[in-house]
């Protein structure tokens, strides 16, 4: 290989790399949410410049925008809630997003749940055994503590994966489909009761 062919060589392979690099940037930029007043997330695809959002009512003003992407929208809004709100209901664990996008959601949906009780204990079920705790409440955020469960044996047992969500819950908000959303800590995820 002579002098010229090497070079010219050296500088498509810098060329297609500085094009690859570009890509990979614009595309990171594109699929990155915005934070709007600190707990409100929006995919930036979804919500275009005319957009406008009334953040004391957590609603897309704009009706240009698509109704399936209205509707992701609003899923996506959350608010803080107080304690009252969550009291002497039977919360049915629906599913749990991780930090990854990945959604785990139980075989037996109606078998996991939670109820919360004005003393500060808390009972519920599994699709094995009954669980039972106390809860502490403080500036918005949730810690379970002294917890335990009956001691019954089951096989394909999805109550470990449930116990184990449970023990990383850190904070409690709703979203816009009245679920209660119970945050893991790191930004881990979130477990999705109805």
């Amino acid at each position: 290989m002579n002098k010229k062919t090497l070079i010219l060589f050296l500088i498509i392979i810098i060329f297609a790399g500085v094009i690859i690099f570009q890509y990979k940037e614009l595309k990171n930029k594109n699929s990155k949410s915005i934070k709007v007043n600190n707990d409100i997330s929006l995919n930036k695809s979804l919500v275009n410049d005319k957009s406008k959002i009334d953040l004391s009512k957590n609603v897309i003003i704009d009706e240009n925008i698509p109704a399936k992407d209205r509707e992701a929208l609003k899923n996506s809004f959350t608010y803080e809630i107080p304690i009252s709100k969550i009291l002497n209901k039977k919360w049915i664990w629906l599913k749990a997003i991780n930090y990854d996008d990945s959604v785990f959601t139980p075989a037996k949906v109606d078998a996991f749940s939670l109820t919360f009780n004005k003393d500060g204990t808390f009972t519920g079920t599994t699709d094995c055994n009954s669980i039972f705790g106390k809860y502490i409440v403080e500036n918005g955020n949730i810690k379970f503590s002294s917890t335990g469960q009956t001691m019954m044996f089951c096989d394909n047992s999805e109550e470990i994966k449930f116990t184990t969500y449970l023990s990383q819950v850190v904070g409690f908000k709703f979203n816009g489909e009245e679920d209660l959303v119970l945050n893991l800590e790191y930004d881990s995820g979130s477990m999705i009761f109805k």
